[in-house]
């Protein structure tokens, strides 16, 4: 397992580097190539590592796909602005394959669910006030970017639950990508419906980027318990 891990992260890792290299350098015309691939890369790396695992790999493997159509209708959003509820569509859709794994990997894990209070509290006012903030300046979007938002939550917070975190060594993976999922959508919000900021394109393709390879990367090895790699 240690093998093909390392194998993944420096694949990735290189597809990143071309990518924030694209981004920073402002060579539009070469994201149409390596936005797309970061996803792909995810996607045709798990279905090879999960072939012989069960069928809950099957969510994993429909989020990275839906997230994959969500970076290619905000990759064309200049063409036609009507392509951003696309995109959005698609990653909440991505959200609620996610939510979907980790409600069945936490009865997969055999863990009883034991409401975290604080965490949940925390989420809901980060949420609320986040919403809050954008609210004046989203017209029509209100309604779908609340939706969107609260969807965020609760995937969030399943992954929190998803796992006993002291016996489950990739449990810190995935919610680390959790939490990145939503740092990266934050950013993306704050910049596209409040104050647009420098570099931000950037700090959003990083943090979603390296969340989605956490996320992948955990679920992997979660599914892959007792497997010799």
């Amino acid at each position: 397992m240690k093998q093909s891990a390392t194998k993944i992260s420096i694949i990735f890792s290189i597809a990143l580097f071309a990518e924030l290299f694209v981004l920073f350098f402002q060579l539009q015309h070469l994201q149409f190539f390596t936005k797309p691939s970061l996803m792909l890369i995810l996607i045709f790396w798990f279905c090879a590592n999960t072939r012989s695992l069960g069928s809950l790999k099957y969510w994993i493997i429909s989020a990275l796909i839906f997230s994959w159509f969500g970076d290619v209708f905000l990759l064309f959003e200049k063409q036609n602005k009507n392509l951003f509820i696309f995109g959005l569509a698609s990653f909440l859709l991505a959200h609620l394959c996610y939510i979907v794994y980790f409600y069945q990997i936490r009865k997969e894990n055999a863990v009883k669910f034991s409401p975290k209070r604080l965490i949940s509290l925390t989420v809901l006012i980060y949420v609320v006030s986040l919403f809050s903030l954008l609210a004046p300046n989203l017209n029509s979007l209100q309604t779908p970017v609340f939706f969107y938002a609260l969807t965020l939550a609760a995937m969030l917070l399943t992954s929190f639950h998803a796992f006993n975190f002291q016996t489950h060594s990739f449990a810190k993976i995935c919610v680390a990508g959790t939490i990145l999922f939503v740092v990266s959508d934050s950013v993306l919000a704050i910049n596209r419906f409040y104050q647009p900021f420098e570099f931000a394109n950037i700090m959003i393709m990083l943090t979603y980027a390296i969340a989605q390879f956490l996320i992948t990367l955990g679920a992997w090895q979660n599914l892959s318990i007792g497997i010799d790699d």
